[in-house]
């Protein structure tokens, strides 16, 4: 396969949203309940905003924060009572709208349809599979995630970016502590992600490869070695470790 070093290839690690899990259609459905439970709150202590109101301010907060890798939601809820002057109402109350905002996301965010085939198959061919996915800003909430995973048992190790190591992709902390649990050179790892700027950087630092599934419109960063648009087209790159 022009690009990847197929043969070299001993265990193939993942990135988890937008590359294992739709999690564009969780962003969305948690965010109407998040914005459901801030305007109930806001409504009993005499503020009256409408829903569309409120989930319209949020949508570019988020952007603002993930675009910066900040992924505290408590912080989205802080922002927007600051930008509507009600910054007197935070308190510990915006903590329950998150963990309320993760429970929904982890119902509403299913697998990709491909993606327990592609990797119970490719465990199956005997590559070395794992995880490498950056916080989701609250402690635990992101390796609860990914137990809850459906397929979560043929990867070996998970590693939890800016909880496990002190930052998150693309620095390369993460990348150099999953092939040292793998037992493995980072040189015979192969990073799937749907992210060049953080996927592509973050693994190439520390001599891995890369693949990038196009879930985005426009990618932006650094080339991967190989781009492909779904996740069952590495079934066909990947037939099993060379000896």
């Amino acid at each position: 396969m022009a690009g990847v070093h197929v043969r070299r290839v001993k265990a193939i690690i993942f990135d988890v949203d937008r590359t294992l899990i739709v999690s564009q259609s969780g962003f969305n459905k948690s965010l109407r309940v998040a914005t459901n439970s801030l305007v109930h709150y806001l409504r009993k202590h005499g503020v009256s905003i409408s829903k569309n109101d409120v989930y319209k301010s949020l949508r570019p907060i988020a952007s603002y924060f993930e675009k910066r890798g900040s992924y505290a939601r408590d912080e989205w809820w802080d922002k927007l009572l600051r930008d509507i002057d009600l910054s007197r109402l935070s308190g510990p109350w915006i903590h329950r709208v998150t963990l309320l905002y993760w429970r929904t996301f982890i119902a509403m965010s299913p697998p990709y349809h491909d993606a327990e085939k592609t990797v119970r198959t490719l465990r199956a061919r005997g590559y070395t599979l794992a995880l490498v996915s950056d916080t989701d800003g609250t402690p635990g909430i992101k390796r609860k995630r990914i137990r809850s995973l459906p397929f979560y048992d043929v990867f070996k190790t998970a590693i939890v970016a800016g909880e496990d190591t002190p930052r998150i992709k693309p620095d390369k902390a993460s990348f150099v502590m999953v092939a040292k649990r793998l037992g493995l050179s980072p040189r015979v790892c192969i990073y799937v992600g749907d992210n060049p700027r953080v996927d592509v950087e973050g693994a190439r630092n520390v001599g891995m490869q890369t693949i990038i599934v196009k879930r985005r419109r426009k990618l932006r960063g650094a080339r991967p070695e190989l781009t492909i648009d779904r996740l069952g087209k590495l079934l066909t790159i990947f037939k099993g470790p060379a000896e």
